[in-house]
């Protein structure tokens, strides 16, 4: 099964730039830089070019659109992780990399043309006062928002903290009926966690799960770990499966914590950016114990310098699939109209002094299609030892060979899996049948199973997914090009009913309660928990 991977549109606009664009960020905005010649000749043809078309074109042209697309372009021309950013999405990847941003504190869902409450953000501003997922969002300041554009929703449902907006909802009772209720929240600070579940696997085992990496994460990172070390952790799964990358000095406090004083995490270099060395410093609270770091194929940037360091420093079990092969470091260099440019800067090194970039000399495109081109042949491989881009060898601390040039490669490889039960699985939870279900249960019935069900750890330990739900979701696969297949299904059906199971948790208790479901049932994990069996 491969980890699914689960998506949100937030009511407050935080809607997440790829990182798999924005590569490595350096977190810093620098507003001017000295022209250089090869600036003056550039801007000098383009300035040409461009009064040309403004004076002759056959139509009257969009300035401000044309530009955009002009820059989008050119930046694409240098690497695929150079990009534009408009007025919004530079706002919205700030509010990311801060890990906090202002709101209503809702995670909203979308059905159609209507607006859901998808989580109610627990320490956010519409916490304590009686929202709750399921609810249908009806009127925002008394704005019929059913049918609008989801980008009209955020923008009405957002606003500067301490502003009051009005919410009218409807909802379903327990007794089957609907009401309609209005609610009015004060928008406040609301913090987008990144640590979104941490916990003892067993007596002396600690996991934690990091979905990406922005300013917040090194603290909360810190924090899980001194809870988990004061309840006899002496091994750490450290899950970046998923994780697409962010804050590189995020990445870097955080490797920090795993790695003796003075061990060397991460060089930059770029033309115009001279060798950074980056060192581990003292207080790491967590340099001794053992540490294994789960990787994907969508684990990439600060994900892998985070691999990469505790790799080649011997502190680590990498395990899992190869990652994704991002080693460019980015800058956001403001524009005055308040837009962004996102331009590399610099390449990182692993300690060993290996570059993990993917080669991008034949263009954008081809860097994405020869990505999944891979996918496709692991997937089919029998051997997950498949054509390393740069041969060349590094040697870790220990003397171990490592190589470069397509991403981190496990220490432990967890292939593919191959059981056609799962290849049906996967176009049933790419229909979105599993997520649909559970929501439509969570809006239906979310008050009756409140009730029923105190707090996370009682549905943990009591709810049963049953038969009705399993059919609405073979039924929704039919109804959306997944055509039945039995055998398949009831091979699968732990898996599709615990994952139903993790999603109607997340919408009534949180991310924590889906991770805490899903590991049950967590394949690589398991690989990784037998394999610390056998060492112990």
């Amino acid at each position: 099964m491969d980890n699914e991977k689960k998506s949100v549109w937030t009511g407050n606009g935080v809607l997440v730039v790829a990182a798999m664009v924005m590569g490595v960020m350096m977190g810093a905005m620098f507003t001017s830089h000295k022209r250089s010649d090869t600036a003056s000749s550039l801007q000098e043809k383009v300035g040409e070019v461009a009064e040309l078309v403004a004076d002759e074109y056959v139509d009257v042209m969009d300035a401000d659109s044309m530009a955009e697309r002009l820059v989008g372009v050119m930046l694409a021309e240098l690497d695929p992780h150079s990009a534009y950013l408009s007025v919004l999405e530079t706002e919205r990847t700030e509010e990311l990399m801060r890990g906090r941003f202002e709101g209503v504190g809702l995670l909203l869902r979308r059905e159609g043309d209507t607006t859901f409450v998808g989580n109610v953000i627990a320490d956010g501003p519409s916490a304590d006062i009686g929202l709750r997922a399921g609810d249908k969002i009806v009127r925002v300041d008394g704005r019929k928002v059913t049918g609008l554009p989801a980008d009209t929703v955020v923008a009405l449902l957002r606003g500067p903290r301490r502003t009051t907006v009005a919410i009218d909802i409807e909802r379903f009772t327990p007794r089957g009926t609907t009401e309609s209720i209005q609610y009015k929240v004060r928008r406040g600070v609301v913090n987008h966690h990144t640590v979104l579940y941490y916990g003892m696997l067993d007596d002396t085992t600690g996991y934690v799960f990091l979905s990406t990496f922005s300013s917040t994460s090194h603290d909360e990172f810190h924090t899980a770990l001194r809870d988990l070390t004061s309840k006899g952790m002496r091994h750490l799964i450290f899950d970046l499966r998923g994780n697409t990358g962010g804050s590189l000095s995020a990445a870097v406090d955080i490797a920090g914590e795993l790695l003796p004083t003075g061990s060397l995490i991460v060089y930059t270099e770029g033309a115009h950016s001279p060798r950074q060395n980056i060192y581990a410093r003292r207080g790491g609270l967590f340099t001794t114990g053992r540490v294994t770091v789960m990787v994907d194929e969508s684990s990439a940037s600060a994900s892998e310098v985070v691999s990469g360091a505790l790799q080649d420093n011997d502190r680590a079990t990498i395990v899992g699939r190869r990652t994704f092969g991002k080693g460019l470091v980015q800058r956001e260099f403001a524009l005055s109209d308040g837009s962004s440019v996102l331009l590399t800067t610099a390449r990182y090194y692993t300690p060993s002094g290996r570059s993990i970039q993917r080669p991008y000399d034949r263009g954008t495109d081809e860097y994405y299609r020869e990505y999944l081109d891979q996918l496709v042949q692991e997937s089919y491989a029998d051997s997950m030892t498949l054509h390393i881009t740069d041969s060349t060898e590094y040697h870790t601390v220990g003397g171990r060979i490592v190589y470069g040039g397509g991403g981190i490669f496990p220490d432990l490889p967890i292939a593919y899996r191959k059981d056609p039960s799962y290849g049906y699985y996967n176009r049933l939870a790419g229909s979105g049948a599993l997520q649909h279900v559970a929501f439509d249960e969570v809006r239906h019935h979310g008050a009756a199973l409140l009730q029923r069900y105190a707090d996370a750890d009682a549905f943990y330990r009591h709810y049963r997914v049953d038969e009705r739900l399993l059919r609405a979701v073979r039924q929704w696969g039919e109804q959306h090009e997944v055509p039945s297949d039995a055998a398949a299904f009831n091979t699968q059906r732990t898996l599709i009913a615990t994952l139903v199971k993790a999603y109607i948790a997340s919408h009534l208790y949180g991310n924590e309660a889906f991770h805490r479901i899903y590991l049950d049932v967590d394949e690589d994990l398991k690989v990784v928990r037998e394999k610390n069996t056998t060492k112990n």
